[in-house]
């Protein structure tokens, strides 16, 4: 069986790559012996490189970095003798440098075993990555408050070099609990005065008991999903907790792209003044490419087909109206993210008036899920993906344009699949504005008024709507079920109460399979899959105070999966 592909494309290879001597780096709980820290990687004790500093140490380990298929790795034996789960494994023994369910697939899903094999994330550098005088690329398990700039730091190199070896933009935001690339010219060498302060991953799920204490008997499946549960709910406990205590802390300003970026309130402010080039079509040029509006050529209600120029194809939208035209205008011509649909060109003609977007090949989602044949290729990690880049499209026009919008029509007719199965928001004919402090949407008003002013998102009441829709794509992503009405999918999630939860309930789980997608065949991870059930819940709850936010909902994805 081939193993499984890691997903990101820093870690992706190709055939002609060769194996090569790197690094990664593993932080131990307090007072492990570096004989316990070699016999996880399969490396003799003297092999090992650490710091003097007991309770901040981080163990350079040599590997050797292969690439079997699409994605390096090194695959190392664990011995199982105590019977851990997969989860357990990935967590608690190897913090997070790989995750439960590659693990899973390595190993055929199958945990009855007593040697396991870990395929741990690494890299090679090589000439393809136009790594110059880089050596190594350390694979680097990233702590809750490390920064580029603190990681830099600790490894002697440059902030650039980070962000290129990772492709990052710049002062992008990273999360504890994932993995970054570090490029050395050389056997990597720690600065720890620059080891940040705060919890690590393996303070929030403490590995001393995986390594000093015998287990009597194994956990069952759903008490490790239930334990997973946990951990997420705590996550957004924390989360409101710091909302509710300081409503007057101002939200972290973040623009997403493949992951989550930092930016700078001036340079947010001069990116939405920026306005994107328009091609303006004459209805001749539409006729031809759409055959005269012809039948065939039609994808939905008002949506056409066309092939412009011979070139390339576009989605043709005949507006109801001239001023809903150049209302959309305004907004897409301001906005610039991967995962908004993309403005190609407008036309007016006479009381006529169209505008041409960029063509999605699956279409939308719900055509995807409403389709058997569609619905088959959606399997559990493209959902994953898509369900990122809907949350990522959100936040950014939640809080990162200014003014920031609401988008009030979410829905999965709206979120666009192109053809490498990544999601982009469409349908901003309702979209409108926050304007000053107050969180009020801005009705007839010109985008560039200057009352209109950035708004947090802790005081305004109309971003609640846009999270309530994102919590309902999430269901119907998960269970390919039709669209409920009103308070009909918090009904079918109930099952998920706290009590049920709590108690490791088998009823509980027996039902959220019947819940979720058929056409998954179980193929998924169930403890992510719940967690996202989860998710859900709380952005469909009845009252608005008790919705996350977006950027809620972006720190919760990031660390459930």
């Amino acid at each position: 069986m081939a193993a499984p592909s890691v997903q990101s494309s820093t870690f992706i290879c190709n055939s002609n790559t060769k194996t090569c001597n790197t690094y990664v780096i593993y932080r131990p709980q307090l007072n492990e012996p570096l004989s316990t820290i070699a016999a996880l990687f399969n490396v003799n004790e003297s092999q090992l490189n650490s710091t003097t500093h007991l309770r901040d140490r981080e163990v350079v380990v040599p590997i050797v970095c292969d690439c079997p298929d699409s994605s390096s790795r090194v695959v190392v034996n664990y011995s199982n003798n105590n019977s851990y789960s997969f989860l357990d494994i990935a967590c608690k023994v190897y913090q997070g440098l790989v995750k439960p369910f590659v693990i899973a697939q390595q190993n055929g899903n199958s945990d009855e075993t007593t040697l396991v094999k870990v395929p741990v994330k690494c890299a090679c550098a090589n000439a393809s990555r136009d790594t110059g005088s880089i050596q190594y690329l350390v694979t680097y398990p990233v702590m809750e408050n490390d920064t580029i700039d603190i990681i830099a730091k600790k490894f002697g190199v440059t902030q650039g070099s980070i962000e290129e070896a990772n492709g990052l933009d710049r002062k992008q935001t990273i999360f504890g609990g994932t993995t970054l690339l570090v490029p050395t010219a050389g056997t990597p060498v720690l600065d720890l005065d620059h080891v940040v302060t705060g919890p690590s991953p393996q303070d929030t799920i403490p590995i001393s008991g995986v390594l000093k204490s015998k287990m009597e008997s194994r956990f069952s499946l759903f008490l490790i999903i239930f334990a997973s549960i946990s951990l997420f709910c705590v996550v957004l406990l924390l989360i409101f907790l710091r909302r509710k205590c300081h409503p007057d802390e101002p939200s972290l300003v973040l623009v997403s792209g493949l992951d989550y970026k930092r930016v700078s309130p001036d340079f947010l402010d001069g990116m939405s003044k920026l306005k994107h080039s328009l091609t303006s079509f004459s209805l001749d040029e539409l006729k031809l490419a759409t055959q005269d509006f012809s039948k065939s050529s039609s994808i939905g209600k008002s949506v056409y087909k066309g092939l412009i120029r011979g070139s390339f194809y576009v989605a043709i939208e005949e507006m109801n109206s001239i001023e809903s035209a150049h209302h959309v205008i305004f907004i897409l011509t301001t906005f610039n993210h991967f995962n908004v649909v993309k403005l190609e060109g407008c036309c007016f003609d006479m009381n006529k008036s169209y505008l041409l977007f960029e063509f999605a090949k699956n279409g939308s989602l719900r055509d995807c899920l409403h389709d058997p044949k569609l619905r088959k290729q959606l399997t559990w990690e493209k959902r994953v993906k898509i369900a990122f880049d809907v949350a990522e499209g959100l936040h950014y026009i939640h809080y990162c344009t200014k003014p920031t919008y609401v988008h009030r029509n979410i829905s999965s007719g709206n979120v666009l699949i192109t053809f490498d199965w990544r999601a982009k928001i469409s349908g901003f004919k309702y979209a409108r504005p926050i304007i000053g402090t107050t969180g009020e949407i801005a009705e007839g008003e010109d985008c560039s008024n200057s009352r209109i002013a950035e708004t947090k998102e802790q005081f305004a009441p109309n971003y609640p709507v846009d999270v309530y829709a994102y919590g309902v794509v999430l269901l119907e992503l998960l269970s390919a079920k039709e669209v409920a009405i009103g308070r009909k999918w918090l009904e079918l999630v109930e099952f998920l109460a706290d009590g049920e939860v709590a108690s490791g309930s088998l009823e509980c789980l027996d039902k959220f399979k019947g819940f979720m997608d058929v056409d998954l065949k179980g193929e998924y991870d169930t403890g992510d899959a719940m967690c996202l059930a989860l998710l859900a819940k709380c952005c469909i709850q009845d009252d608005p105070q008790n919705r996350p936010t977006m950027n809620d909902v972006l720190k919760a994805l990031s660390r459930i999966l």
